[in-house]
């Protein structure tokens, strides 16, 4: 049972951490809780008797009741569900392979491209590290999703068809079945790369 007290301007605040719920309270019942546990009534009141009446006390220890029987405040951790104790399943993959892009838009959530950091691209080697980090992680799945995404993915379009090979090749190898997308602003794609992507069933977003 968890809570955290703390004074915000003139406000005076307390947090029942796994519950969530956060409470404003009055200097009393905010003094009380460096004592109150949720349990110790004949505690408090012998504690604070030199400086509340009586009748104060009981009225704010009835108001903390009040909350502990509607589960917001000293209430019990819950339990963590067992999936957050098994090794994760990797069902689906973003490959970055562009951080640019060849429109370079102001308003772009992933600042024109470069998400803030640096313009690269992916080389063939990481991409099919990737690829093969997810078919491991998998497990028992057949079915991986993999998008190729940046940016503009189509930037580093040789990587992308080398990749979509690639993962092809693995799928032979694995049994497993690969679903490839590329999400794309569409500029850049030409005759030659709309055949390919149809060969190969990729789906464009």
């Amino acid at each position: 049972m968890l809570i955290h007290k703390f004074k915000f301007s003139d406000l005076n605040i307390v947090l029942d951490v796994n519950s969530g719920s956060v409470h404003i309270v009055d200097e009393l019942i905010y003094q009380m809780l460096e004592v109150f546990n949720g349990a110790n009534h004949q505690q408090v009141m012998e504690a604070f008797a030199g400086s509340y009446a009586k009748e104060d006390l009981q009225e704010s220890l009835l108001a903390l009741d009040d909350l502990q029987q509607e589960g917001m405040l000293f209430s019990p951790a819950g339990e963590m569900s067992g999936v957050f104790t098994q090794e994760p399943v990797v069902k689906s993959l973003c490959l970055h392979v562009a951080h640019d892009c060849n429109l370079r838009c102001k308003y772009c959530f992933a600042g024109t491209g470069d998400f803030g950091v640096s313009r690269s691209l992916m080389s063939r080697r990481t991409g099919e590290k990737a690829i093969d980090f997810a078919i491991k992680h998998s497990k028992n799945r057949k079915n991986i999703d993999i998008d190729f995404f940046g940016g503009e993915p189509l930037v580093n379009k040789d990587v992308v068809k080398h990749l979509v090979c690639y993962a092809r090749e693995q799928e032979k190898l694995t049994g497993k079945s690969l679903k490839l997308t590329l999400t794309t602003n569409g500029v850049l794609l030409d005759d030659q790369m709309i055949e390919f992507l149809n060969d190969n069933n990729i789906l464009l977003v």
